[in-house]
């Protein structure tokens, strides 16, 4: 469900940027269109009663109000929205980041095991697949507590065994462990116990691969905990409580008192421009942190859980058992005995041009004057105070001369 826009903002071009805001799935537009209009509609139905039904004395007594209450000079020096809404999207954005940086994937531990795990028998690749499937079955039980989409594709045990990612007998096993807490470590145990076999059968000709596996699948593992504790302990209640009551709070007394009653002017006073705009705004920020505060769920731009499962068993499978073993017959590379140059298309070669060269320090433009043919050295004064010592060391001193040849002023003026 995550929304792509990398291709659009290819280029910081102000059209590329206008390109984006036209996007609609998962966009600002989609978020707070309802919000908007609802909030519009409200204003209106005030003003219009407010205008045409309400009495004189009690239209005064409400534009009395209505200059009490506005946020001009009022309610709103004690409601600093931005400063609590930018903290509140940093805090959110922070748990956001580490449960994206924490996605499994299998790509690591799949060639540790495809390296280390050497075999074509039968009971070998078996070794190799059932230790991939037992990662990702690992990722499902997490994912199912965690994610929504995951949660209705796998809502049984039993859906998970349909599935293929447990067996009939493993599922006996899992069964059989009573306990009221989560069995993710059941599938980690089942692929510790098939690497150590591995290793005690010579299928792992060393104890340092023997390692190296158990140390990508405690990697994994930890990935696992720590997208499983961003669920486990979101922000306290009360914090997502306050930033949704104060600006919707905030909207609610703007109602009235953004209420233009005994203005005289061009411009319909059922429309509140200003006030839409800042509404829009606010509640666009407030949106995003929503967005962003439970990236598991079934949003537009929610991560994509049941797309990672899939993933990481077909290219695990695909890495330790088809792949397992093929590699090209090697031959000479296309360059041998030859300069390596890299080829270009004919459209990026026209753009790139101009950018060769580029990763160089800032200081190799430096030039000398054309007078200079030679450099003198000589060692740093130090100030010292001991002039004996001065002149004792008058003659010690080293001094050299460095001839420069013409060509090599000449490049540094080219350059």
């Amino acid at each position: 469900m995550t929304v792509s826009y990398n291709l659009n903002l290819s280029t910081s071009k102000p059209w590329a940027q206008f390109r984006l805001l036209l996007r609609w799935r998962g966009s600002i537009w989609k978020l707070v269109l309802t919000e908007c209009l609802i909030f519009y509609f409200t204003y209106t139905i005030i003003n219009i009663f407010c205008t045409f039904v309400l009495a004189p004395h009690t239209k005064e007594r409400l534009i009395e109000f209505i200059k009490w209450l506005n946020p001009s000079n009022k309610y709103s020096f004690f409601i600093p929205l931005e400063f609590m809404l930018g903290f509140f999207v940093t805090a959110i954005l922070q748990r956001w980041s580490t449960a994206l940086n924490n996605l499994a994937f299998i790509d690591r531990i799949a060639v540790a095991i495809a390296g280390y795990i050497h075999g074509t028998s039968e009971k070998c690749r078996i070794i190799r697949r059932n230790i991939i499937r037992y990662m990702c079955l690992c990722e499902v039980l997490v994912f199912r507590d965690i994610s929504l989409p995951v949660r209705k594709r796998f809502p049984t045990i039993d859906t998970i065994v349909a599935a293929g990612f447990m067996l009939p007998h493993e599922k006996e096993i899992f069964d059989s462990f009573e306990t009221t807490y989560p069995k993710y470590w059941v599938p980690l145990q089942w692929a510790n116990l098939l690497v150590y076999k591995a290793r005690t059968e010579n299928l792992i000709i060393s104890d340092i691969f023997c390692e190296q596996i158990f140390e990508e699948i405690r990697s994994f593992r930890a990935n696992l905990g720590e997208v499983l504790k961003v669920d486990w302990v979101p922000l306290p209640l009360a914090y997502p409580q306050l930033i949704y009551l104060a600006v919707h709070v905030h909207f609610i007394l703007s109602l009235i008192s953004k209420q233009e009653l005994d203005a005289e002017w061009w411009f319909p006073k059922w429309i509140p421009l200003i006030t839409l705009v800042q509404f829009f705004f606010y509640m666009a920020w407030t949106k995003v942190a929503m967005v962003l505060i439970n990236p598991f769920g079934e949003d537009d731009d929610d991560f994509e859980t049941n797309f990672l499962i899939d993933r990481n068993i077909k290219i695990g499978i695909l890495i330790v058992d088809e792949g397992y073993g093929v590699v090209p017959e090697q031959k000479r590379d296309i360059f041998w005995g030859n300069r390596v140059d890299p080829l270009y298309s004919e459209e990026s070669a026209k753009t790139t041009a101009n950018q060769a060269n580029t990763l160089v320090g800032s200081a190799t433009g430096l030039t000398l004057p054309e007078n200079v043919s030679k450099i003198l050295m000589m060692p740093l004064n130090n100030n010292d105070d001991d002039d004996e010592l001065m002149e004792a060391n008058k003659f010690t001193k080293r001094y050299s001369i460095v001839q420069i040849p013409r060509s090599v002023i000449s490049k540094l003026l080219i350059v």
